[in-house]
C-alpha cells in the first residue's frame, strides 16, 4: 500500500481506531475514510453497561481514537467485492453514495440478538443512545426486567440496582455468566447477584412479552412478571446482514486468514477486503477461523492489519498472547486471562471473603489455560507478566 492508496473502513470501533493510529505511526499519508452512522461515534462501548448508566454524560470517551481520518456519517448497506465498492446511506437525509477503495476494512462489531416475536419498545444495549434511553427510563424505584444473565445482563443488573431500581434477571441457563466464565464459578456468580438483592430466575424460558398500560409484562416458565422496562440482553451476533450476497464467507462473522484478509465462500482470500474486531473470525493458529470478542484482541488485530497493509512485519502475532476480558459488577472487578475451557479443573489460590476476593487458575492437559481474578489485581498482574514471559 502506498501514499496514493485509499483505505475505506466501515465502523468507528476500537479496532479501526488501532488500525488508523498504527498506519499513521508507520508513516502512511494516504486518505483514510471511516464510515459510521452512529452520531455519537467514536466512543468506548464497555462502559455503557457499567458506570455510564449512573452518570450524566452524553457518551463515554474514546481515548484510543486517532482523528487522522475522514469520518463519513452513514450506514453501509452493501458491498461489491469485484469493484471494491461499498453502498452507503448517508445520515441526515443525505441520500446514497457509492464509495470505492483499494482496500476495504470491515469493523462493524456485533449487534444484539432479538427474541422471536420481540415487540418494539423492548430496550437493547449497543449504542450510547440505547444506554441513555435505559438511563432515562430506569429511574430509582422502577422495576426493570433484564432478559439474559450473561456479562451485559449482569452488568446492567448491577448498575441499575446501584441506581435504586428493583431488578429481575431471567435466563434459561443454570448459572449467570456461564459463557464468560466457561462454566466455572457458577454458584459464586449466582451468589453475587442474589446477595445484592437482584431477583434471579434461572432455568426459565421467556414465552411472551407485551405492554400493559405504560408498563410491560413478561411470561416465563417461572411465572408472569410485570415491570416498567424490559431490556433484552440475550446475546449478540456479528453485524454482517448488510454483506448478504457479497460472496464473502459469513459462517460466523467474516471468516479471514491469519492476517485479517477476508475469505470467500470457497475459502479463497479476497485480497481487497479485510475484517477486524468482533465481526471478524481470524485463523490465527491454523485450526480454522474463530471469532475473539474482546477489546484487547480487537486492538491487536487493527495494529496487525495496518502493518500487513504497509508490507511491514507485525510486532506481535495476534494469537500469540492470551485473550483478556474483564467485568465490573456487584462490587467485584472480575478479570479473565486466557480461554476458560469447560473441562478444565478450577484451582483456587486466594480466598479473602471480607474483600470479596478470590484468585483461580484453570488447569488442563498439564498446563494453565486461564486465570480468573476477583478483586485480586496484584495476583492478576503477576499472571499477566508470567503469560507474557511464556510467549516472549
Amino acid at each position: 500500500m502506498n501514499a496514493a492508496t485509499r483505505l475505506l473502513v466501515i465502523g468507528a470501533s476500537v479496532a479501526s481506531g488501532a488500525l488508523v493510529a498504527q498506519l499513521r505511526a508507520d508513516g502512511y499519508t494516504g486518505r483514510i475514510a471511516v464510515v459510521d452512522g452512529d452520531p455519537d461515534a467514536p466512543y468506548d462501548r464497555p462502559p455503557l453497561s457499567k458506570d455510564f448508566l449512573t452518570e450524566s454524560g452524553l457518551r463515554p470517551q474514546a481515548p484510543w481514537w486517532d482523528g487522522q481520518c475522514e469520518l463519513v456519517r452513514g450506514w453501509a448497506t452493501g458491498m461489491d467485492v469485484e469493484s471494491s465498492t461499498v453502498e452507503i446511506t448517508l445520515a441526515d437525509g443525505g441520500g446514497r453514495a457509492t464509495l470505492g477503495a483499494d482496500h476495504i476494512v470491515v469493523a462493524t462489531g456485533s449487534a444484539p440478538v432479538r427474541l422471536p416475536g420481540q415487540p418494539d419498545g423492548v430496550a437493547e444495549l449497543r449504542t450510547a443512545a440505547d444506554a441513555r434511553r435505559i438511563r432515562e427510563l430506569a429511574r430509582p424505584g422502577r422495576h426493570v426486567i433484564i432478559l439474559g444473565a450473561g456479562t451485559v445482563g449482569t452488568e446492567l443488573a448491577s448498575s441499575l440496582n446501584d441506581a435504586g431500581c428493583a431488578v429481575t434477571v431471567v435466563d434459561q441457563a443454570d448459572r449467570p455468566l456461564d459463557r464468560f466464565l466457561g462454566g466455572h464459578l457458577g454458584a459464586e456468580a449466582e451468589g453475587w447477584v442474589r446477595d445484592a438483592g437482584v431477583r434471579l430466575l434461572l432455568r426459565s424460558r421467556v414465552k411472551d412479552i407485551g405492554r400493559e398500560g405504560s408498563g410491560w409484562w413478561v411470561s416465563t416458565d417461572s411465572g408472569p412478571l410485570t415491570g416498567d422496562l424490559v431490556v433484552c440482553a440475550v446475546g449478540t451476533r456479528p453485524a454482517v446482514r448488510w454483506l448478504a450476497g457479497s460472496r464473502l464467507d459469513l459462517t460466523d462473522g467474516i471468516r479471514c486468514d491469519g492476517d485479517g484478509t477476508a475469505l470467500d465462500t470457497s475459502s479463497k482470500p479476497v485480497p481487497n477486503v479485510h475484517a477486524i474486531g468482533d465481526v471478524s473470525a481470524w485463523d490465527t493458529d491454523g485450526t480454522g477461523p474463530r471469532r475473539q470478542e474482546d477489546w484487547t484482541t480487537a486492538q491487536r488485530q487493527g495494529r496487525h492489519l495496518a502493518r500487513r497493509l504497509l508490507g511491514l512485519e507485525p510486532a506481535e502475532p495476534v494469537g500469540r498472547s492470551p485473550r483478556y476480558f474483564w467485568s465490573h459488577q456487584f462490587g467485584r472487578r472480575i478479570q479473565l486471562l486466557g480461554r476458560p475451557e469447560r473441562d478444565a479443573t478450577l484451582v483456587q489460590h486466594v480466598d479473602v471473603p471480607d474483600r470479596k476476593a478470590g484468585f483461580y487458575t484453570l488447569e488442563h492437559d498439564g498446563g494453565t489455560v486461564a486465570w480468573i481474578a476477583v478483586n485480586t489485581p496484584k495476583e492478576f498482574a503477576m499472571a499477566m507478566r508470567k503469560s507474557v514471559q511464556a510467549v516472549g
